[in-house]
């Protein structure tokens, strides 16, 4: 006997390939995931044709409990693990589940090749009259069996029960713990692994701080006269200034010429030295000449200067600073949730109170006290969650529904609809979270007591059987496929058992 260990990943046709090279009894084991037999009725028992065909008995160590129910509708030998599978008498095992299921014992190669020389060697002896008359027998035979198979072994019929189900539900709390790699069903502990991803941003917000800033220039005219009788050039940008408190200047805008006559005056425009309102000056303020000039002549506005004027501007304040990174700190976070999401295993979750956020790098754009409307910044943080396996959790609370089935039910697998809680508490180490599911649980049909039950019979009749002999719901369903006489296959292997909750 051969055991093999598939990987998962083979089609149909290798593993049919690994039975074909196989030269004696071979057992399969079946991890979870293989996408060829898991869960796969069809490939099942196609599979269990094939060694049929190859005189091969074949059995099955199998991980996922829906195909465990597959394999044994199917025909398949089932066993715990390989360790039983070698330890175990496969071809006794196969006589009693022929014998059980009404099938003709499996015929021996050998018997049958000695069978078939010492047939050809007597007809080698036997003239050729007595030879034609075996032909036509064979001939005969030949009909009869093809007429027995057409009749009796290639339709197939499908029996669909549904027995009166309950409900019934479970729900407790599971931890999730950081770097478990199995699962304590006594305790609720499922395995976690750390996830961890770093996330860049930018972000703005808008100033709020407020100054007022100089803005325009002041400007208007000023006098000046000559002090002596000789005629000057008074050039464009002579300053002169006022000569009260802190003193303000001005500037010429033109060249200017000023008579040769004593007290001799000329007109000319100037312009504030800075911006602001500090350049709007009374009449009669504007009195000092500075440079040469001053030796020469005198100054004085005869009117007020004015244009001076202010604008109001936002700056950085220290709490725009404060507030932008507390908001792009929550924008990266959120956006690495998703990414860490994202990125989880099938049926991992992260709860979100496990996360723990920090800036790795992070920079303004403008310091305190700038003159700009938009504060920028970019950052760079590092999140670290909790994934927990949910998948594990999901196989903790179906222990505890299976657990509280009674005796002379069965869980129905496909009928378990599992719901994850609200997190009660989560950290870096450990998540506490609830775990609910729901199901239904049905009467302990043996399938082959039902193949047994209707083989052969109308599909009236066999409803009637069926109807008498278990507990349903509804009246059973019946289909049949490839049947000339109307009658289920008297073959029991080609009588498929669905049972279905209510």
């Amino acid at each position: 006997m051969h055991i093999v260990e598939l990987t998962g990943e083979e089609s149909i046709t290798a593993i049919y390939g690994l039975i074909e090279a196989a030269d004696d009894d071979i057992v399969l084991v079946v991890p979870k995931g293989c996408e060829a037999l898991e869960r796969n009725e069809v490939n099942l028992r196609l599979l269990r044709r094939w060694g049929d065909n190859l005189s091969r008995r074949i059995g099955l160590v199998v991980a996922d409990r829906a195909t465990q129910v597959m394999a044994r509708e199917a025909g398949f030998l089932l066993f715990s693990s390989p360790a039983n599978a070698r330890r175990a008498d496969i071809a006794a095992l196969d006589r009693r589940r022929r014998r059980l299921a009404g099938l003709p014992q499996r015929p021996s190669p050998g018997l049958a090749l000695e069978s078939l020389g010492h047939k050809a060697s007597t007809r080698a002896g036997r003239s050729r009259f007595r030879r034609a008359g075996v032909i036509l027998a064979a001939g005969c035979a030949a009909i009869l069996g093809l007429a027995f198979v057409a009749l009796f072994a290639l339709p197939s019929a499908t029996v669909t029960l549904q027995p009166i189900s309950q409900r019934t539900s479970a729900a407790m709390e599971v931890t999730g713990v950081l770097e478990r790699t199995d699962i304590d069903y006594s305790q609720a502990l499922v395995p976690a692994r750390m996830v961890t991803i770093d996330q860049d941003g930018f972000d703005t917000v808008a100033t709020t701080n407020k100054r007022d800033v100089p803005d325009g220039h002041a400007q208007g005219t000023v006098l000046f006269a000559n002090r002596t009788t000789v005629p000057m050039t008074i050039t464009k940008g002579t300053v002169v200034r006022t000569s009260y408190g802190e003193s303000v200047r001005f500037y010429t805008i033109a060249d200017v010429r000023l008579p040769g006559e004593l007290y001799g005056t000329v007109r000319v425009g100037v312009l504030a030295a800075e911006p602001g309102p500090s350049g709007n000056v009374p009449a009669l303020t504007i009195n000092i000449v500075e440079g040469p000039v001053a030796a020469q002549a005198n100054v004085l506005n005869e009117s007020r200067i004015t244009g001076g004027t202010v604008r109001r501007l936002s700056t950085v304040a220290a709490a725009d600073k404060v507030t932008l990174r507390s908001k792009l700190m929550q924008g990266l976070q959120e956006e690495a949730y998703k990414a860490l999401t994202a990125s989880l295993r099938e049926k991992e979750f992260v709860p979100p109170g496990s996360l723990d956020i920090r800036a790795v790098s992070e920079e303004f754009d403008h310091k305190v006290d700038d003159m700009v409307d938009q504060l920028g910044m970019s950052m760079t943080v590092n999140v670290r969650g909790l994934a927990v396996d949910g998948h594990s959790a999901e196989q903790v609370i179906l222990a505890l529904i299976q657990q509280r089935t009674r005796d002379g039910y069965r869980l129905l697998s496909d009928s378990v609809n599992y719901e994850r809680g609200a997190v009660i508490s989560a950290t870096l180490a450990q998540a506490l979270f609830g775990m609910s599911a729901q199901a239904y649980i049905v009467p302990d049909i043996e399938l082959d007591e039902v193949r047994a039950a209707v083989a052969g019979l109308s599909v009236d009749n066999a409803k009637t059987v069926l109807s008498r002999k278990f507990d349903l719901s509804t009246q059973p369903e019946i289909s049949l496929s490839g049947s000339l006489l109307g009658r289920l296959p008297i073959w029991t292997r080609r009588i498929y058992v669905r049972v279905v909750a209510d």
